[in-house]
Parts: C-alpha cells; structure tokens; sequence
C-alpha cells in the first residue's frame, strides 16, 4: 500500500517542461489552486485533495452552475481529484501516502491549519526529505495578523490600492472586480515552487516556501515605489478620453505628451488662456483632445492619427468584446473544454508558448472524488478491497448526482 518506488515515468520535456513532476494540492478557492493549475498547464501531474463537502469555489456560481462551476474549472482543469475526510486517521494516512509519492505540496490554509491537520512543514519533511511545501497565506505566519481572515476584496483595502486607485481616478473608492490579490500570489507562489524544485533537484533536499498574499501584492504593485519617494510625484497619466460616438478611447504616457504629440503632429491649437493655472489648462486641453477625437470619422482613424503621433492608444472594449474578438480568434484565445454537463465550456488558453515544449490545458475538471480509486491504486498501489473499506467507512467521498 506504499510502494518505496516514486512510480513516475520517465519525463518526455516536449509534452510539458513540467513532465514528470507531481503535485500535491490541498489548497482551496483560488491562489493555492491556481498555482497547481499553472503547474499542470505545464505538464506536471497533479492530484487535488478535497473536503467531503467539497472546495467551496465549486459553489461560487449562479444556481444552475453549482457543483461544476466555471471558477472551479478555471483554477483546477486538468488535475485528478480525490475526496477524502482529514479528519479521520484513515484519511490522513491516504494523504500521508500521496506525500511520498509527490515533489510538492500546495496549501492555503491560514498559519497553523495543516500542522493541526498533521500535515505541516515538520511532518511532511520527515514522510519525504526531497518534497517542498509551497504555503500561501494571508499576512505570513509570523505577523502580528496571521490569524485574520484574509481574501482577495480585503487585501486590496489593506495594502492601499484600492485608495491609492481611488485618488489616481478622483472618484470614491471602489472594489476592483477581479481577485487581483488572489491571482498576485498564485504567481509569485509559482515562481517560488519551481525554484524550489530546482534546489531539491540539486541537493535532494526539499524546503518550506511561505508567499503572503500582503506582501505579494505590494511587491507587484508597480505604483509603490513612487509611494516611497520623499516626495512623491503627483503624476496625471494615461488620459482616457471620451471620442462621444467613436467610444472611449485609453491612451498611454503622461497627459502633458500626449497634448504635445498632438500639438506637433495634428496641429491642435491650445485653448486655454496663456494666465490659466495648471489645472484649468489641462481639463481645456483634455477637452480639446476630445473634441478633435470626435470629429474624427471613425475609431480607426482616431486610432491611426494617434500612432502616427507615437501615442499608444486602444478603444476601451467590454471584456465580453477581448475575449471573443478578432483579436482573440487570431490568438486562439479561447479553447473549448468539456463541462461535464454534456457541453462544453470556453476557458482562455495558458498564455506562455514554448518552441520545444508543450503549456495547455489538459484534460477536464474533476467531478468531486471522481479519481479516488484510480489515484490510490495506481499512485499508492492500494488494493480494491482497501479502497472498498475507505468508501464504506467514510474516509473517501464522491460528488453527489446534482453535482454531475
């Protein structure tokens, strides 16, 4: 029931750089997930372990898309998934198991849950000295606020964005709409990782990385550095401007070489009075700007008279628009995937493309415990009778007939 062998085949590099890799992933709702979702893109193998009840981010979705949402399959298509009850000493034995057999393993849980559950850093170094435990966290284990609950919405409150944005826009503050602490520190944790099995690689020996979501975030945030300057500059960049018919026009630089590009270029002529204050001038010349946009023919012509003055400018489209335009067609954006409702689904493509290895998405998401007896029969050797045992007792679950 644990063979001393790892049971890998041999690693092919042209169908995923990652091939051969096997991963662990007992993380849950998004950053820890996304990371192993990455990895698996990647060509690593990788086993998710799931309460009974299920990864809550199966459940974030309208009614009739529960249990196999387009969240959760956006964070785990391409892994297998068992469902297993940590809480029983049978159940962790599993997942002590799966350790020896895997390089790495992936968690999110807030400082001090996967020691509590017997699978902190301490006792999965001593199951298998080569393996890295890659913990995502809130405010890192050693804060003053380790134990705060810590999600994207309230991460973006307290590492200043959110108010730094709101003063950059000169509107009230507002959420931003996306999970942009969550999917910061999937990224760095996947930087992290794979450095790290680059060092276990080498020496044979494995390490516990810990990436805080609070650091992370402010590490990326590029805005940060000139929050440090003594006296920060008080920048007016990147005007959006509104071209009335022609739409909504973002251009890129600061508002001042835009106006002088336009100037020099298109001969706009200066509307403000030679004694106006800085503020008057830019909001005629903002207006100018707009006016001369929307008297342009088109968007394409706004768009080309904007070029050749060396402004990089786009249209501001709805996501809907990116996602399926003729950009996106020309990209191969969008990759068709099943649903597991008998459709399918679209996902947006993994964006690295490497000339010698292959980086997609691989296979489906997983039905709740949909591989509990694939996984522990042919990772662990376990026979039919033992995993028969876990299913009657309880240790393994499997995802109910609504969430099929």
């Amino acid at each position: 029931m644990r063979p001393d062998d790892r049971s890998r085949p041999a690693a092919g590099f042209e169908q995923g750089p990652l091939q051969g890799v096997r991963i662990l992933d007992l993380a849950r709702v998004v950053a820890g997930p996304y990371v192993s979702r990455v990895l698996c893109d990647l060509g690593a193998e990788v086993v998710k372990v799931e309460p009974p009840e299920g990864d809550v981010v199966r459940q974030i979705a309208p009614g009739h898309d529960r249990g196999m949402s387009a969240f959760f399959q956006w964070t785990n298509i391409g892994k297998r998934a068992i469902s297993v009850d940590l809480q029983r000493p049978e159940g962790l034995r599993v997942v002590q198991d799966l350790v020896r057999c895997c390089d790495a393993v992936v968690e999110n849980f807030r400082p001090g849950v996967i020691d509590r559950l017997g699978l902190g850093w301490d006792a999965i170094h001593a199951l298998n000295p080569r393996a890295i435990l890659l913990s995502l966290n809130g405010f890192g284990s050693d804060s003053a606020w380790s134990q705060r609950r810590a999600y994207a919405p309230i991460m973006h409150a307290i590492t200043g964005i959110l108010a730094d944005q709101s003063v950059y826009a000169g509107q009230p503050v507002a959420q931003i709409n996306e999970a942009h602490a969550d999917t910061t520190v999937s990224l760095h944790g996947t930087i992290a990782l794979l450095a790290a099995l680059r060092v276990a690689e080498a020496t044979g020996v494995g390490q516990h990385v810990e990436v805080p979501m609070f650091d992370a975030v402010l590490a990326s945030y590029s805005e940060a550095n000139n929050a440090l300057l003594p006296e920060p500059d008080d920048r007016t960049m990147n005007p959006i401007y509104d071209a009335g018919l022609h739409g909504v026009i973002a251009t890129a630089g600061a508002a001042r070489l835009v106006w002088r590009l336009l100037v020099r270029t298109h001969a706009l002529a200066d509307p403000s009075p030679a004694d106006a204050d800085l503020e008057t001038k830019k909001s005629l010349r903002h207006q100018a700007i707009e006016a001369w946009m929307t008297a342009q023919p088109g968007r394409e012509a706004i768009l080309e008279k904007l070029a050749e003055a060396g402004i990089a400018a786009a249209p501001v489209v709805p996501i809907l628009d990116a996602l399926t335009g003729e950009l996106a067609k020309e990209r191969d954006l969008l990759v068709e995937v099943d649903d597991r409702r008998g459709g399918t689904r679209p996902l947006v493509r993994p964006p690295a493309r490497f000339s010698e290895s292959r980086n997609e998405i691989r296979g489906r998401a997983a039905r709740r415990g949909e591989h509990n007896r694939e996984v522990l029969r042919d990772l662990l050797g376990y026979d039919d009778d033992a995993i028969d045992t876990l299913e009657a007792t309880g240790v393994l679950h499997t995802g109910s007939h609504e969430e099929r």
